[in-house]
C-alpha cells in the first residue's frame, strides 16, 4: 500500500465528521499531518492496542466496517483517500 505524504492542505482524519483528537500538526519534520499516537508510540499494532485508540477511535471503525478494520489498514483495496489519493491499491 502506498503511504500519504500527510502534507496537504486538508487531511481524511474524520470519524463521523469529528477530527481524530489525536491527529498532530507539524509536530513531525517533513509531515504537516501525522497521527500522534504513531508518533509516540512506533507502530500501528501498538496504537491498535492501546487503550485511548480503543476507547476513542476503534468505535467508529467497528461501526464502519466497510472501510477497513482500523487506522494504518486505509485505505482497502479498491480504495482511494478523496484527501491525498493514495490508493488501497498500492
Amino acid at each position: 500500500m502506498a503511504v500519504c505524504a500527510g502534507n496537504g492542505e486538508e487531511h481524511c482524519c474524520w470519524l463521523a465528521g469529528v477530527q481524530c483528537p489525536f491527529l498532530e500538526e507539524y509536530s513531525v519534520p517533513g509531515r504537516r499531518w501525522v497521527c500522534g499516537l504513531l508518533r509516540e508510540l512506533g507502530s500501528w499494532s501498538a496504537v491498535h492496542a492501546d487503550p485511548r485508540y480503543v476507547e476513542a477511535v476503534q468505535p467508529f471503525w467497528d461501526s464502519r466496517p466497510d472501510l477497513g478494520p482500523g487506522c494504518g489498514d486505509w485505505p482497502l483495496p479498491g480504495m482511494t483517500c478523496a484527501t491525498c489519493g493514495v490508493s488501497g491499491d498500492g
